[in-house]
């Protein structure tokens, strides 16, 4: 009897500390988890003031108009699915380009979509969507198209959005100097990146160099002399592609990689190495090969591009 007794005041004993523990195990983390969202909150409180602050240096506003600006954030920020900090940091970069209220809420909502899509920064993806409204933008589209493009053609090819964006703002600049529409210069990245699965940093870099030579001309000696064919444009004249028209004027870089791309299987092998060699150099001439056989796969992707509004 002695034992037995001895053995249920064990067990009762085990039954309440086994209680106890169980108790003190939720309790803790109770309060480690009030604890831990308590310390979220304060840095999320922190954080959110330096970007409003920032803002209000750039922009000059008053209490009043951050006030504002901080609820219209917020509500924004939960119809796209991000934090309201993140929201104003991509806001603060488009106010330090000088832009407008409505510029910068137009740029912000459609930064935050592609952040989402990309899964990148949102300070990441508004360097890319920068270099391409600066050198692309020109009123007639949305905004908001130029990220449907680089969706459509992420979830079409090989390639991804991420990579499209990246290799874009390689040779973003040349495009309205080249007559390269945003259409033609996303859809040739995309389509070499997805055949030949080179970084979009090697590709958008080569490009870059590329259109530049495809366009090579060469100044007279006077003003009246006007300019002649270059080495690199010579070349493709050869074989019967001219980068001027018959008024002389310089064609888009649109119409010569057609006119390029429809040639381009009427050449012996030998004959579009060289060129390819001539036109794009050492270094840039697997990717001009790359683009020209792959050519059907370009219009393919074209037809992508051309109706991608919406996708984002």
């Amino acid at each position: 009897n002695v034992k037995l007794k001895e053995t249920s005041s064990f067990i009762d004993n085990m039954g309440k500390s086994l209680l106890n523990t169980i108790r003190w195990s939720l309790s803790s983390g109770f309060v480690n988890n009030i604890s831990g969202t308590f310390q979220k909150t304060a840095g999320f409180v922190r954080d959110l003031d330096e970007s409003l602050n920032n803002i209000r240096i750039v922009t000059s506003k008053n209490a009043d108009e951050m006030d504002r600006f901080a609820k219209k954030a917020n509500d924004a920020a939960q119809a796209l699915g991000t934090t309201t900090t993140s929201y104003t940091d991509a806001s603060l970069i488009y106010y330090q380009q000088g832009l407008s209220d409505e510029e910068v809420t137009a740029r912000t909502d459609v930064t935050t979509k592609m952040s989402n899509v990309l899964k990148e920064s949102a300070s990441e993806v508004s360097s890319y969507m920068t270099a391409i409204w600066n050198n692309f933008y020109d009123g007639s589209k949305s905004l908001e198209y130029y990220g449907d493009v680089i969706t459509a053609l992420g979830a079409a090819t090989a390639s991804s959005a991420a990579e499209i964006s990246e290799g874009l703002e390689k040779f973003a600049a040349i495009g309205n100097t080249v007559g390269l529409s945003y259409e033609y210069a996303t859809t040739a990245l995309a389509t070499v990146v997805a055949e030949t699965r080179q970084s979009a940093d090697v590709v958008g870099t080569a490009f870059k160099t590329l259109f530049a030579r495809i366009q090579d001309l060469e100044l007279g000696e006077t003003l009246d002399d006007g300019t002649t064919l270059g080495k690199y444009s010579k070349a493709l004249e050869a074989v019967g592609i001219n980068i001027k028209d018959q008024n002389g004027q310089l064609k888009e870089m649109d119409t010569i990689l057609d006119e390029m791309g429809s040639k381009w299987n009427t050449l012996s092998k030998d004959t579009q190495v060289a060129l390819a060699q001539t036109v794009a150099g050492t270094r840039q001439y697997t990717q001009l090969i790359a683009l020209m056989d792959n050519w059907d796969k370009f219009g393919e992707n074209l037809k992508v591009a051309g109706g991608a509004m919406g996708t984002l």
